[in-house]
C-alpha cells in the first residue's frame, strides 16, 4: 500500500511523527511532506527532541514547494493520504481547492481521484468557517478525524493518549496494529 503523510503547522506535531514511526515499521511505502510551518511548530513543541523525518528504502520525503513530486499527480496511485496534524488554514485551502503547497495539491488529487483522504484536525475552538469547511471535505469524500484521545482506555501517559488517536487513524486506513486497548 502507498500512503501519503502530510504534516502542517497545527499544534500536535507528535500525532504525525508517531503515525510515521508506526508506518515505517510496516511494509508500506510512505511519502511524507512537511509544511514550513510544521518545522516551526515542531521546534517549539519538541525542542531538543526534534529530529525531522529522514528518507529510507520505503519512506520518501518531498519538499512542500515541489509540485512535480509524484504525489501531485493523479496518475500515481496512492491508497490513502493523512494530514496529521491538519491546521484550520490547511483545512480551508483543501476545502477550497487552493494549493499553497504540496500537501494541499496531494489532498486535492486524493479527492478528485476518489481516494481516501483523512484530515486529523487539531484546532480548538472551531468556528463556523471550520465546520463549513469540514462539511465540504466530507461531501467531497474526505474523512474528518479529530485529535480526540480515548480516555476509556485508561491511559497512563501522554504517549498512551497520542497512541489512541494514531490507532484510530490506522484503523481508518486499514492497517493492523497493536496500539492501545480496544473497547470490549
Amino acid at each position: 500500500m502507498r500512503i501519503i503523510l502530510g504534516m502542517t503547522g497545527a499544534s500536535g506535531v507528535v500525532y504525525g511523527l508517531r503515525l510515521l514511526n508506526v508506518l515505517q515499521h510496516t511494509d508500506h511505502e510512505i511519502h511524507v511532506v512537511m509544511s514550513s510551518a510544521w518545522h516551526t511548530v515542531a521546534r517549539q513543541e519538541l525542542g531538543l527532541r526534534y529530529a525531522p523525518p529522514q528518507p529510507s528504502h520505503s519512506t520518501f520525503i518531498h519538499r512542500p514547494d515541489n509540485f512535480s513530486a509524484v504525489i501531485a499527480s493523479g496518475s500515481a496511485t496512492f491508497h490513502s493520504m493523512v494530514v496529521a496534524p491538519c491546521s484550520g488554514s490547511s483545512l480551508g485551502c483543501i476545502a477550497a481547492g487552493i494549493n499553497r503547497h504540496l500537501i494541499h495539491r496531494a489532498a486535492e488529487v486524493q479527492l478528485k481521484e476518489h481516494r481516501q483522504l483523512i484530515l486529523l484536525i487539531r484546532e480548538s475552538p472551531l468556528s463556523l468557517i471550520h465546520l463549513q469547511n469540514m462539511e465540504r471535505i466530507t461531501l467531497a469524500g474526505g474523512i474528518i478525524q479529530t485529535a480526540s484521545p480515548h480516555f476509556y482506555t485508561d491511559p497512563q501517559t501522554v504517549d498512551d493518549l497520542v497512541d489512541s488517536v494514531v490507532a484510530r487513524t490506522l484503523d481508518l486506513i486499514g492497517i493492523n496494529h497493536e496500539l492501545g486497548k480496544r473497547w470490549e
